[in-house]
């Protein structure tokens, strides 16, 4: 090995934002949720949590932010939450636009957001369980 590279290694090994530190482990680890935003991509529009979304998009927006607040800066925080922010903000696009193709309007969507899909009344639920 290099004498640079070896001492690039050893300046990233022991910096500030390194792996001997939870600024380097949390955000790496937190890569997960972007990679299962990546997956939910292939989900049915239908099987998508609007607030699950919401939050992650929330949370998204906040440590991004944040992380260039903070001292020291964390380009590893940020990067991966604007990823997530992305794919939070993208499968919130598909469920606006799955619902604006049912017919909703925008009360009804922000509802179907936060509460989910409509639950059928227990009447009907317990009518189709005696048949």
């Amino acid at each position: 090995m290099s004498s640079a590279a070896g001492n690039a290694f050893k300046r990233f090994m022991n910096s500030e934002t390194g792996p001997k530190t939870v600024h380097f482990w949390a955000p790496t680890l937190k890569w997960g949720l972007v990679f299962a935003g990546f997956s939910d991509m292939k989900r049915p529009v239908d099987k998508l949590s609007g607030i699950q979304n919401m939050s992650l998009l929330a949370t998204a927006l906040i440590w991004t932010r944040w992380s260039f607040v903070i001292i020291p800066k964390n380009y590893l925080l940020a990067s991966v939450n604007f990823f997530l922010g992305g794919t939070a903000g993208y499968n919130l696009g598909r469920i606006i636009k799955y619902r604006i193709a049912e017919g909703d309007n925008t009360s009804s969507i922000l509802n179907y957001i936060i509460n989910g899909p409509e639950k059928p009344p227990v009447e009907k639920i317990a009518e189709k369980a005696t048949t």
